[in-house]
Formats: C-alpha cells, structure tokens, sequence
C-alpha cells in the first residue's frame, strides 16, 4: 500500500494550514489552495497504486553457472504493464550469500506498456547453491509525493562452481595419468590398463585425450576411442566437512581450500580415465558416482557447488560407517581424504584402514593458516617433511616475507602436535599432502611442472 513520502506530509500539512488560514481570514481563494495540495497528494497515491503494481521484472545471470571468483552479469528486464506512465523505480537485489553486496538500480519512468533492459556486474561470486530472493521495487510518483514497494520477480536459484585448478599431473596418484620420457619433455595423458572396447562418434564436452585420428581422418568427423577400465581402477574421494573444525571467515575458510582441492584432483583423475566416487561428509552423508566421460565433470562441480561444513560428527565417524557399510569402496585403487580435522582418534582410524590393505592418501588443510598464521608456499609431500618457505624468500634477510605474501609468511611451521600426527601417518606408510591458506594449488598438488619434478617433492 502507498505512503507518502516526508514531501508528502509536508504537502499535507500545508494543504492543512493553508485550509485552517482560509477559515481564519475569511478568503475562499485559499480554499482552492488547500484542496488542491490535497489533489495533489490523493493523485500521486493513486498513480502510484495504479501503476507500481504492474510492474514486473526478469532477472538472469551471465554465464549461467558462474565459477567462485567470477563477477557475473546480472540482466534485468522491468516490464510496465499498466496503460499509464510507470513511476520512478528503484530496484533492490540481495544477493543472499551469492556475494558481499546486493545491487541497486535507478530506473526512470517508463512509457505506457514500456520496457527497459539494464545490464549490471555484481561482485566477485562465493561457492554454493543460492536463491535469491524476488527483486523488491520502491514505487515513486514523479514529483517524490507517494511511495510503495512491491515484490516484481520471482526467486532465482544460481550454483557457483568451485575454481578448480588444472593439474596436468598429481602428487597423491603418481602412476596414473601422465607418462614422462627421460628427456624430461610434457608427459602423455595415458589411460592405464584400460582395455580397447571400440570407436564412436566424439560427443561435445568429451575429453580429446581418446580421439583416434585414423577414423577421424577416414570419417572427417572426430571419432572417440572408448576404453573399459579394469576392476578395481575407480578413485574413492572423501571430503571433511566437520562443523566443529570450519576456520577462516567466508569465502576464505579452510573448508572452501578443502573443495577447490578435492575438485582438481578428482578433476585430474576424470581426464586420466578413472571414474571417482565423491564422498561428502556432511549433516546428510551423500555419495556421488563420477564417471569419466563429458558429463563426470560437471556432475563434480554440481556436487561440490553444493557441499556443506554442516556435519555434526567427528570425520572419524564416517570413516567406520565407510569401513562398515561401504566396503565396496575401499576396494578401490585409492581412497583420498580430504581433511579439515586431524586428531588423535581419524589418525588410528585412518592407520586401521591402512592395515585393512586399503590404499590411503591424506590431503590435510591446516586450520591454523587460516587462523592469521602464515601458510608457507610448499606444501610436504612423503615422506613427511616440514614446511618449506617460499624460493622467493631464500635470498631475503631472516626474518623477511617474500614479496606478495603476508608479512607473516616466513618461517611459518605446524603445531607440533599436527606434526606428530602426521609423522605417524607417515610410519604407517599413508602419503600426506599438507595445504595452507594461500597455497597455489597447482603448485602445491603437481608432481610436474613444465618437465620438471617440482621443488617440493624432492
């Protein structure tokens, strides 16, 4: 319902002295004055009332499925469906977690049954499922008398993938996925043991690893060379999603370094040919089948775009309900924890699933650099070794960061209690792979770079 705005009141209460003078001196003339301050008044509010609710406005984002990171494009299309000039609008969006601002737009009044399409950039998108709730329209007449707001769009869901790294070969699984030649040049992306099934049409979104060039040469169309995996070839992914254990402030939390890393390395074992199946602990415990074709990709980013730090239990529980009720995949060729949490009770889980015969990697985040301490740029491979600080900072005078990094940066080193506990996994023979807060995930999870070995897995 309209109100009137503070020039409104002030409109009325001089439509209410002009009156009361006219009754006082005795002079119809300021009747007239009176009543038609008061016109004026009743017929803003009736044109806003007539006009603001006609209004209606479409909302879309550009791309589609925005990455974390990304500034979407935001389009919104605002219809007036009355047969009478629209008000003066201003459109409030909230971006409802989508991003740290909502957005506002001045629209000028449109012509009867007009329409007006104004393009605008929100800011940088955080990771996850969002609704939006519906555009709200602040309604004015023209001479800023009359207001009302009104609900002109409907809800609009929006799914921001995680930005995941492209690793062209991995650290936790370095027997799968490239092949190097002693000359140290770019390895071959190679599917393993994967046996010889036939040849089909290239499909869009298809990996371009498996064209065979011989039928697509004959063809004059790209021609795909389908492989069937061994038993047992499939990669068991679980990620911690423990609330208990959630550091940093939003989007920079250590569970969101958790996601961008499960997703570049189940991404990596996608292009290597290995089906993964995606394990999220969460308040819900949700398994996810990926297979290594065109669509394994995006059904990752869709489950991780909407993975939670909400689980109530210890990841220690979803590791006995894993040993008991999901055996099958144990049996994988690997089982890759992506942690937040480390503990006394996941470290004796994690050393009882190893003598089970289960092959184990841990891919830990430290909580503690995300709690203001600094996180060194190399992250240890296993054997267990310590952090190392940056190359940068090695000709640096002690006690200085290197140039781009906190000033906290330099001789950063894990608690020694983590450190205990990771010493341990590494007895037990279990690889770890520790990443802190600022890491360059390509760095951090590449065992090569350009042909070389990387500097922290010597």
């Amino acid at each position: 319902m309209p109100r009137p705005t503070g020039r409104g009141y002030a409109l009325l209460g001089l439509a209410v002295g002009t009156y009361a003078a006219g009754r006082l001196v005795g002079t119809w003339e300021l009747y007239l004055f009176a009543f038609a301050f008061l016109a004026a008044v009743v017929v803003s509010w009736a044109l806003v009332l007539a006009t603001g609710r006609r209004i209606r406005v479409e909302r879309s984002v550009i791309p589609e499925r925005p990455v974390a990171g990304d500034e979407p494009e935001f389009t919104f299309s605002v219809k007036n469906g009355s047969f009478l000039p629209g008000p003066q609008l201003t459109l409030r969006s909230s971006l409802a977690g989508l991003s740290a601002e909502s957005l506002y737009l001045e629209v000028e009044s449109l012509a009867p049954r007009g329409k007006r399409v104004i393009e605008t950039h929100s800011g940088r998108a955080h990771r996850g499922v969002h609704i939006l709730p519906p555009t709200q329209a602040l309604a004015e007449d023209p001479l800023g008398i009359a207001r009302a707001v009104h609900r002109v769009s409907e809800p609009l869901p929006v799914t921001v993938y995680p930005r995941v790294a492209f690793l062209e070969s991995c650290a936790l699984y370095p027997d799968i996925g490239l092949r190097h030649d002693w000359s140290g040049q770019h390895g071959v992306l190679t599917p393993g043991a994967s046996e010889f099934r036939g040849i089909r049409p290239h499909q869009p979104g298809e990996p371009l690893s498996h064209i065979d060039w011989k039928s697509t040469a004959k063809t004059g169309i790209l021609m795909l060379r389908e492989m069937d995996e061994p038993a047992g070839s499939d990669i068991t992914m679980l990620l911690d999603g423990t609330a208990a254990q959630l550091l940093g402030h939003a989007p920079g939390t250590n569970f969101e370094l958790a996601v961008r890393a499960a997703g570049s390395v189940a991404d990596f074992a996608l292009r290597a040919s290995h089906s993964v199946s995606l394990l999220c602990h969460e308040r819900t415990w949700r398994q996810v089948r990926l297979t290594a074709d065109g669509s394994g990709r995006r059904t990752l980013l869709e489950a991780l775009a909407e993975a939670r730090p909400n689980a109530s239990a210890p990841l220690v529980n979803a590791l006995r309900h894993l040993r008991t009720d999901g055996s099958h995949l144990l049996r994988a060729q690997s089982v890759t924890v992506v942690s937040i949490s480390l503990d006394q009770q996941l470290v004796r889980a994690l050393i009882a699933l190893r003598d089970d015969r289960v092959r184990l990697t841990l891919l830990y985040v430290v909580g503690r650099s995300f709690e203001g301490a600094a996180a060194s740029a190399a992250a240890p491979l296993l054997p267990f070794l310590p952090p190392r600080q940056r190359e940068s900072s090695a000709a640096a005078p002690s006690g200085a960061a290197p140039s781009g990094a906190p000033a906290a940066a330099a001789g950063a080193e894990l608690p020694v209690e983590t450190r205990a506990l990771l010493l341990s996994l590494a007895s037990a023979g279990i690889p770890c792979l520790t990443l802190n807060n600022g890491d360059d995930l390509v760095r951090s999870l590449s065992l090569w770079q350009s042909g070389q070995r990387r500097a922290g897995s010597r």
